[in-house]
């Protein structure tokens, strides 16, 4: 994969940095650069005044707009993080998971805030290998929606900073592609969805970096535009996420407090976002 070419905001645009409200921006201009000179500081408050956090990435100074606030980003990682959390409620406290959505994570020059991430509270802290300056560990666990961010930016990402050294172990990409208003003579979207799964222990890792060690097609149409059915009904399109990646450098495991994987119906999912269009 190509970079993706870095667009420079101009003075309309700039104002969601410095005036942090955000205004009318084109999907097609993103990745989006609204400053080169931030400091971290700086970008972490005015990150979390605009509640841009997800939307931004920091990285040497430069402010990027990635991707657009938008109501199919917000239910697709908020239904992810409800499946996620239901198998730990009837754990003992020390055996469950934090998530830290919201949070910005911190390495070196650059900061990123995923959608939604997950800590095991029995990670020590402060962590020999901090995620922020109070000495919170890393997430084992990041999920990541791409809708107007492009597979390159993402993928990037992935690599280039959640699965860096001593970080995350799973990385879950959902990748909501774009959609042109066509639907089905039953009125449901025509629309691409997919689902990547990036493994530290189990991805393949190349000169271009880790690649997913699984792409899971769960919308209505594929790559081609053609319709397909492999996730039209709950159960039939799932992700598998292993206890040992979730509770990977946690003391006293294995054996490992939950004992099956942790299932992500995506169908749910799928029925989450397109009841927002």
């Amino acid at each position: 994969m190509e970079n993706d070419v870095i667009n420079e905001a101009n003075e309309e645009e700039e104002k969601w940095w410095t005036e942090l409200t955000y205004k009318n921006i084109d999907e097609n201009r993103l990745p989006l650069r609204l400053t080169k000179n931030a400091k971290l500081d700086e970008y972490i408050e005015k990150s979390e005044i605009a509640d841009a956090g997800k939307f931004w990435n920091f990285d040497s100074g430069n402010v990027t707009v990635i991707e657009l606030p938008n109501p199919d980003h917000e239910v697709a990682h908020t239904q992810f993080t409800r499946q996620f959390l239901s198998p730990f409620s009837n754990l003992a406290i020390l055996d469950d998971v934090d998530n830290i959505a919201g949070t910005t994570c911190i390495s070196g020059t650059s900061a990123k805030q995923p959608d939604a991430a997950f800590v095991p509270i029995r990670l020590p802290k402060p962590s020999p290998n901090p995620c922020d300056r109070k000495g919170n560990p890393w997430p084992t666990i990041v999920c990541e929606v791409a809708n107007t961010q492009s597979l390159t930016s993402i993928f990037q990402k992935v690599n280039e900073f959640w699965l860096q050294q001593n970080r995350a172990e799973d990385v879950i990409v959902l990748k909501l592609w774009p959609w042109d208003g066509t639907r089905s003579p039953n009125g449901i979207p025509l629309r691409r969805l997919t689902c990547y799964e990036f493994c530290r222990r189990l991805s393949r890792h190349l000169r271009s970096g880790y690649r997913p060690i699984q792409c899971i097609e769960f919308g209505t149409i594929d790559s081609r535009q053609r319709s397909i059915n492999n996730c039209s009904a709950q159960g039939m399109c799932t992700l598998e996420i292993s206890p040992a990646c979730i509770y990977a450098g946690c003391p006293g495991t294995p054996p490992y407090p939950l004992t099956n994987n942790v299932s992500i119906d995506l169908y749910n999912i799928q029925q989450a976002i397109f009841r927002k269009m």
